[in-house]
């Protein structure tokens, strides 16, 4: 990873004479103005190209991950453009369409700067190598805080809103565990599960990143809003693929869900009940190949039938066709799957999760 970056305007393209695309730079931060011209880095003439592109309505991350493969496309007029795809024709065919989307880029870059944020595209050596490797990832990601966090090296915590008090315990104490090993620890700043893994974490001196569904204006729920400047001063991260204006919506958190199992070599789910949002997470980690690993209820809980551990009673206990049905996979993915009964096991599914690679 690159060292800590902020984006502003203005620049040469590092190796080139000739100036950046609109000239959009990537600066190194914490640098006086010498050494901040000496030492830049572009967003490239095609990773420009594509944000404005993607600002455009009815043009998504699958036409624009066509595109990005297009050795011209960052020099490309807009008249070039309306040949390149159907789709981006028809997006360009209402008057201004093309000028109207520069200048909804440049506001999102300015926004961006004006946080220390950076925007982070799919063609970016910088973007997460994990998440990258996925084959719906975005093709931006927005992030205040450290890149550094965004390691290769990190697992995802995450549950229930509503944990039992057992709950609230394993995922911190799991969230601890892993930073101390040098682990990254991604979750998503919702209350209950989330927010007891991040601060494991903090905790423990290790470094969080929490997936938002939402644009960096804003931190929901508000209540954690101290929590979240917490995680950016202690070297983690706010991610994002939502563009600053975007308010949150059942929907983008099921789609934020994706991410946080995308950056992850693994996901723990530490409560969550037949049909919690959790399960989706879950359920991305075993479709990318990626571990899942589910703490088995306590006798307390499974006796007060608290709903809130249904689903981890019966990845626990259940039949193999339930645990398909369940998390949506294969027979093959459950072996990806492993139930943590005691704080040893921490250490089993840790060694599992290194053998990855």
């Amino acid at each position: 990873m690159a060292a800590p970056r902020a984006v502003i305007p203005g620049g040469v393209w590092q190796g080139e004479s000739e100036r950046c695309e609109e000239g959009i730079c990537l600066a190194l931060a914490g640098v006086d103005r010498q050494a901040e011209q000496q030492s830049l880095t572009a967003m490239t003439p095609l990773a420009w190209r594509l944000f404005e592109l993607s600002q455009l309505r009815g043009i998504g991350p699958k036409t624009l991950r066509a595109l990005a493969g297009r050795k011209d496309l960052g020099s490309a007029t807009e008249e070039d453009l309306r040949y390149m795809d159907a789709r981006l024709a028809r997006a360009l065919k209402e008057p201004g369409a093309f000028e109207q989307a520069r200048s909804a880029a440049r506001q999102q870059l300015d926004q961006a700067d004006s946080q220390d944020a950076w925007i982070l595209s799919w063609v970016d050596p910088d973007f997460p190598t994990l998440l990258g490797q996925t084959d719906d990832a975005p093709m931006f990601l927005y992030v205040q805080g450290s890149v550094d966090s965004l390691a290769e090296k990190a697992v995802s915590v995450i549950g229930t809103r509503e944990p039992t008090r057992h709950g609230l315990m394993i995922a911190e104490r799991l969230a601890q565990h892993f930073a101390e090993q040098g682990w990254s620890i991604v979750s998503g700043l919702a209350l209950g599960c989330d927010a007891a893994a991040h601060r494991g974490a903090l905790a423990a001196g290790g470094k969080t990143v929490a997936v938002l569904a939402h644009g960096l204006q804003t931190i929901a729920p508000l209540q954690h809003a101290e929590l979240a400047d917490q995680i950016v001063a202690s070297g983690g991260a706010l991610v994002t693929e939502y563009g600053y204006g975007v308010e949150p919506a059942p929907p983008l958190f099921v789609q934020r869900d994706r991410i946080q199992a995308g950056l992850s070599k693994g996901v723990a789910m530490i409560q969550s009940d037949l049909d919690g949002g959790s399960l989706h997470a879950s359920r991305a980690a075993l479709r990318y190949g990626r571990r899942l690993a589910v703490p088995r209820p306590t006798a307390a809980d499974i006796e007060a039938s608290q709903s809130e551990i249904r689903a981890n009673v019966l990845l626990a206990e259940g039949g193999d066709e339930e645990k398909m049905k369940l998390l949506q996979c294969e027979a093959a993915a459950l072996s990806r799957v492993r139930v943590l009964t005691s704080r040893e096991d921490y250490e089993v599914w840790e060694r599992e999760l290194e053998a990855d690679g």
